[in-house]
């Protein structure tokens, strides 16, 4: 009587890091860039009568009064930790997308308010796109939303023991991305001209990622099937 076959095992776990750059997440993150995006310029174009461009643009010149009398590392510590504060309330599963939601749309009609009192049409306001921080800050917010995303996923796959490590590392990444906004953001508020430059660090930084985490996830493909059981009769 021949022995019986070993029973199949089920491959080995992606690690928390290797989940991180699972080409799932970063589709996530990338449709909720393009909403973000969506969102911000349906804000710029969407009429607003003029009390309320006036008042949109007072409430504004408000909130970031601190910044007109604020130094270089003050500035970037208030615009990270505002833009912090925004970005943890995304990453609440569900209601995290809807906040975003309406977060960008609102800065897309504020936007629109503060071109219109300076005596500029609304739409001009894309022109913050001409400068990195914008993109990169967006990015970070859509990283986050996208953790909330993945945490309602993991909890229906009832996989949340892993997805809270992975959580863990998405919000070191989106401080990490968000305060490198906010750096970037100071440097184009204090230096216009240099801030154009920026685009070269930040196409070289967003290479760099895309290629190591590339190798990264094929090293541990190939190191997660160098683990698994030879099958009876081969070779």
């Amino acid at each position: 009587m021949s022995d019986p076959a070993p029973a199949a095992q089920p491959p080995p776990q992606k690690g928390a890091l290797e989940e991180l750059f699972d080409r799932r997440r970063v589709r996530v993150a990338l449709a909720v860039l393009v909403v973000e995006v969506a969102a911000f310029t349906a804000g710029l174009f969407i009429p607003l009568s003029a009390s309320t461009q006036q008042s949109l643009a007072q409430q504004a010149n408000t909130e970031f009064s601190p910044l007109k009398t604020a130094g270089f590392a003050q500035t970037i510590y208030f615009i990270f930790s505002h833009n912090l504060t925004i970005a943890l309330g995304e990453t609440v599963p569900l209601l995290g997308a809807l906040f975003l939601l309406f977060s960008i749309y609102s800065t897309g009609l504020v936007g629109q308010a503060l071109m219109v009192s300076q005596g500029l049409p609304g739409p001009w306001a894309m022109f913050l796109f001409a400068f990195p921080d914008t993109i990169v800050e967006l990015s970070g917010y859509a990283i986050a939303a996208g953790s909330g995303v993945m945490l309602l996923v993991a909890w229906r796959r009832k996989r949340l023991h892993l997805e809270a490590r992975v959580f863990a590392l998405e919000l070191a990444a989106v401080a990490g991305v968000l305060l490198t906004a906010a750096a970037m953001e100071t440097t184009v508020t204090f230096y216009p001209l240099l801030g154009l430059t920026l685009w070269i660090p930040t196409a070289l930084a967003a290479f760099t990622i895309t290629i190591l985490a590339r190798r990264y996830g094929r090293m541990m493909r190939e190191r997660r099937e160098a683990t698994l059981p030879t099958p009876a009769g081969s070779a």
